[in-house]
């Protein structure tokens, strides 16, 4: 079955995707067609801040992949989570509000020929989404369909971690979101009024209305359609028929770090000898597709502490006002968020930049049970800013049902383990500091302090999981080896563009989601530059 052409199509729904279908729509004169395998992200459970809990680990929310088994965390396999509706990430995760630093875009253009990507050019487009509710400054703009704000509550714990953060002689920086991360902050939230602030909600809830752009969810994406070394369509299966929609100017690839390179495979743009081992014709070689997969591992402290904290406060009871709450005000603990403050140190006091990355929540859960502790406690989760460990993505088979290979390695570098153990020495330091070590009362994980290097490596690699962050596998560079180039075109086919948060060639010092959602800002600007 074929579906009217459209001038752009728009294969994935998730932060960027939804970005691209309302920007580009905006011209009415252009038809616009939005896929997604998932369903809505307008719901009231994605809406609802706290929701996220509930539709982790659900496979109608979140992709669930496992990963192959992991040789530097011990041969675990781990589940990454990925939110499965329109919104993608967006609707699902912590909804930390950061872009990174300065340091960060400038060596994309400086050092891997990424023109146009420096801080100067990416920070329009970060302003360009925004609708800031705080103190006005140069670094942030209102009026822009995305809610930024500070939790509805700040816990006094946050505050506690910031003063601690000083104590330690870390700085406590006043705009985060200028390209200045280098000391410890409360975090912004993409939330407005109480509410999740997700790109379906931000963005494609008003374009919807509009004649020209077409949402399809339950479209699940099987490879661009290439004829003559263009991009002339898509074909996917819907209510399981395949059908196909035409593209009368581009194609654009937005189906996040792990689904646009088995995309970009199953379409025969890859690794020559990969694509021809699962017997799909090379339309370009294309070694890097799926290559440079980078994620943060993330590893937790957990303390208890003398003060109620989230977790002590999920009762039947509590739970029920919290719900009265969130419906008659939007206030109350249906609108938490798992980190409240976050910090940015040096492994090693030399270092330019700070490598260690720190989010610290009021939230603690017991180790044995998985769920919330029955005492108050917090958590201080701690990842390698831009880790050097890399992974793949390869395809399983040639049915797009079939999740893709996630074969990484978390812990794969020695250097990300070094850093890890300087950084995690440091949370503890940081937390017997005279502004927080009056309010602690012991320890959940790990339960003892490690006594050497070996043991805290042992520790590490046992606990260690996702940050939820992955990136890369499309890279984009100026160099020919690059997937994309820095206008975000698929070197060797006309017409076919990747744009999500694969295509960062190097992850920023930052939680992904701002930043994919720029990318998707950009990306609109560029398809219209080029149509012009």
């Amino acid at each position: 079955m074929t579906i009217e052409a459209a001038d752009y199509v728009i294969a994935g729904g998730g932060s960027a995707g939804c970005v691209l279908a309302a920007r580009l729509s905006e011209d009415p004169g252009c038809r616009v067609v939005l896929l997604e395998a998932g369903g809505e992200g307008d719901r009231f459970m994605a809406n609802m801040p706290s929701g996220c809990y509930t539709m982790l680990a659900k496979p109608a929310a979140d992709w669930m992949y496992m990963t192959e088994p992991d040789p530097s965390l011990g041969g675990r396999q781990v589940m990454w989570s990925a939110g499965k509706m329109l919104g993608g990430g967006s609707s699902i995760n912590g909804m930390m509000y950061i872009r990174g630093s300065r340091a960060d875009y400038d060596s994309w253009e400086r050092d891997l020929g990424c023109d146009g990507w420096g801080w100067d050019a990416v920070q329009s487009y970060f302003r360009k989404s925004e609708d800031f509710n705080g103190a006005p400054g140069q670094s942030h703009a209102v009026g822009g369909p995305l809610g930024v704000t500070l939790p509805r509550r700040v816990h006094p714990l946050s505050r506690a971690f910031i003063a601690a953060c000083g104590d330690a002689g870390l700085r406590k920086v006043d705009d985060y979101c200028s390209g200045d991360i280098d000391g410890a902050f409360l975090s912004f939230v993409t939330q407005r009024a109480g509410q999740r602030s997700s790109t379906a909600r931000a963005f494609l809830s008003k374009a919807t209305k509009r004649p020209n752009l077409t949402v399809l969810t339950g479209a699940l994406v099987d490879k661009v359609l290439i004829d003559d070394g263009r991009a002339t369509g898509v074909q996917f299966i819907q209510d399981g028929e395949v059908r196909t929609v035409s593209a009368r100017r581009e194609v654009i690839v937005s189906a996040s770090t792990m689904q646009s390179p088995a995309i970009l495979l199953r379409s025969g743009i890859g690794p020559a000898d990969a694509l021809q081992a699962q017997g799909i014709p090379v339309v370009v070689d294309a070694p890097e597709v799926g290559k440079n997969l980078q994620e943060h591992a993330s590893v937790a402290t957990s303390l208890l502490v003398d003060i109620p904290t989230v977790n002590t406060r999920m009762g039947p009871v509590r739970l029920a006002l919290g719900m009265a709450g969130y419906l008659l005000a939007r206030r109350g603990i249906m609108t938490i968020t798992p980190v409240e403050a976050m910090a940015f140190l040096r492994s090693e006091p030399g270092l330019k930049e700070p490598d260690i990355k720190l989010q610290f929540g009021p939230l603690a859960f017991d180790p044995a049970t998985h769920g919330p502790h029955k005492k108050p406690g917090v958590v201080i989760y701690a990842n390698v800013a831009k880790p050097r460990s890399r992974g793949e993505i390869r395809l399983r088979s040639v049915d797009p049902r079939d999740a893709p290979v996630i074969d990484h390695r978390l812990l794969g570098a020695p250097e990300d383990v070094a850093a890890l153990i300087k950084g995690l020495k440091q949370v503890d330091s940081i937390m017997r500091e005279p502004s927080f070590r009056g309010h602690l009362r012991g320890r959940i994980a790990p339960a003892d302090i490690p006594r050497n290097d070996e043991e805290w490596e042992q520790s590490i690699r046992s606990r260690a999981g996702i940050g939820y962050h992955p990136v890369g596998t499309c890279r984009m560079g100026g160099d020919a080896a690059s997937v994309v180039d820095p206008r975000l075109s698929v070197r060797g086919v006309a017409g076919l563009r990747v744009a999500d948060a694969s295509v960062m060639p190097i992850m920023p010092s930052a939680n992904t989601n701002a930043p994919a959602i720029m990318v998707g800002e950009k990306a609109a600007d560029l398809i219209r530059a080029d149509a012009a």
